[in-house]
């Protein structure tokens, strides 16, 4: 009859078995507790958003250097290579979940314990010493019983589909990076060539203003206000410049070049390129599979999911069939002696039995794991969608903004011209002809910033429907320079 001690720990280990039952991991992560909108703003924008939005801009140009920084930019390198290991990081789990070998050989001096063993049994007093051979192979595979490294593998898959999301998300940063800097060279120089205009005009305007001093016709007064308009005009012009050379530089960095390395058609930009068609929105589910950041926190809930699924293997015992085989002789040619092999075959049994509360903390943690990412994808669907609605709302006011400047632009041109008319004609003084021409400089001025603001709210607006990262280029290997730091 079995001893009561021996039968208690029996029943003490089926009870925590049975436990254990008790705990089960999810079969799949919850779903979102945010409703989606079919449309994402009350703006007149509609159609499905394109893949490369920089292109509609039909610069060619601008186009290649896109492609080049998705090519050679460190950031996106460095994305890739957390990538990859992400992906190690799936093969490792992936291999774990298959048998497991390990050989083993080595070469000492002295006595062993099998060396003491037979000493004790030939009940002598004198211990072999001398060199020992040892050659050994063993063979395990964990049966995964509780689905630990099946749950294991489907974490660390969705870490690595996290890592591509992130991704694409600094392949949309990069591209939009690049279009933003385009278009504030482009937007900058402009500006200073307007500006130009603007103090060359004003510059004509003091000459004007002296002349007409010294014959009596104006006072020392209208000359003064005519310098100080001057030099309030010639010192936005270093600022508009300086602007124009940090986006050129950073164009460069973009592309993974030195500052000084400006590309050509970059510095040879004037003007800001427009749009060929109008910014298409799409509806909430595309922005649900466009956005990158949305898809890496939906992943990060999975893996948040999965590791429930790790901690509740826990629970259970770990069972591995495992077969050993060891030989150690005193000479190498005893190492094919049957005399000298030990050998074992049999599940082995790994078990955090009776104390499991550790597994079970760790089951309570990875349930808080998982409500966590959860709120956390809701609030990246909630900041998704504020984003694209914001923007739209914002490039619509831009969009209203730079119409009525346009408008008001072509009135002051129509207007300069109609008194240019009347002075040649002798029917307007020089004052009101100055005074027209400084209105519509001025409108020009207003127009060129509108202009800008435009661009920067199509950019937010691109960044915000998350495209651009469906056909990137495959990267290319760096180049390599000598160390300037090392000597």
């Amino acid at each position: 009859m079995p001893d009561p001690s021996f039968r208690r720990a029996i029943c003490a280990a089926l009870s925590s078995t049975l436990l254990a039952g008790c705990v089960s991991a999810p079969k799949a992560p919850p779903a979102s507790t945010i409703p989606v909108p079919e449309r994402l703003t009350d703006q007149p924008f509609s159609g499905a958003p394109v893949s490369a939005w920089w292109r509609l801009y039909r610069d060619p140009a601008l186009d290649a250097l896109v492609d080049e920084a998705l090519a050679n930019n460190r950031d996106l390198r460095a994305a890739s290579a957390h990538w990859q290991e992400a992906r190690a990081l799936l093969g490792k789990a992936k291999a774990e979940r298959l048998p497991i070998t390990t050989l083993s050989a080595g070469v000492g001096e002295g006595s062993t314990l099998q060396d003491q063993i037979t000493t004790a049994w030939l009940g002598t007093s004198t211990i072999r010493t001398g060199p020992r051979y040892d050659l050994g192979g063993d063979v395990s595979w964990e049966l995964d019983l509780s689905g630990r490294l099946k749950a294991q593998q489907r974490a660390a898959q969705a870490d690595a589909q996290v890592s591509a999301a992130l991704l694409d998300g600094v392949r949309i940063a990069v591209a939009a990076d690049v279009t933003g800097a385009w278009l504030r060279a482009c937007g900058s120089a402009h500006q200073a060539a307007v500006a130009r205009d603007r103090l060359a005009q004003a510059r004509q305007g003091r000459d004007l203003a002296e002349a007409l001093r010294a014959s009596g016709a104006a006072v020392p007064a209208d000359v003064l206000r005519a310098d100080a308009e001057a030099d309030a005009i010639a010192a936005t012009i270093p600022m508009l410049e300086a602007a124009r050379h940090d986006a050129l530089a950073e164009l460069a960095v973009l592309s993974g070049h030195l500052p000084q390395e400006v590309p050509p058609a970059a510095a040879a930009c004037a003007r800001l390129p427009m749009l060929a068609a109008d910014v298409p929105v799409g509806d909430g589910y595309a922005l649900l599979r466009r956005r990158p950041d949305l898809r890496a926190a939906e992943h990060r809930l999975a893996a948040s999911t999965a590791r429930i699924g790790v901690a509740v293997g826990d629970l259970y015992p770990h069972i591995a069939l495992s077969a050993q085989q060891a030989v150690s002789s005193p000479t190498p040619g005893g190492l094919v002696a049957r005399s000298n092999m030990v050998w074992r075959i049999g599940p082995l049994l790994d078990w955090s039995f009776p104390n499991i509360g550790v597994a079970r903390a760790r089951v309570r943690q990875a349930r808080a794991g998982e409500v966590a990412a959860l709120a956390a994808y809701d609030g990246a669907i909630l900041m998704a969608f504020k984003e694209v609605n914001q923007a739209a709302r914002d490039y619509g006011a831009a969009l209203e903004r730079q119409a009525a400047l346009a408008h008001a632009a072509r009135r002051s041109a129509l207007a300069d011209d109609l008194m240019r008319r009347q002075r040649a004609a002798g029917g307007a003084t020089a004052l009101e002809a100055l005074s027209t021409q400084r209105g519509a400089s001025e409108a020009a001025a207003a127009l060129a910033s509108a202009d800008l603001d435009v661009a920067a709210a199509q950019l937010r607006l691109f960044k915000a429907l998350g495209g651009g990262w469906e056909q990137a280029p495959p990267r290319q290997p760096a180049r390599s320079f000598p160390n300037p730091f090392r000597r």
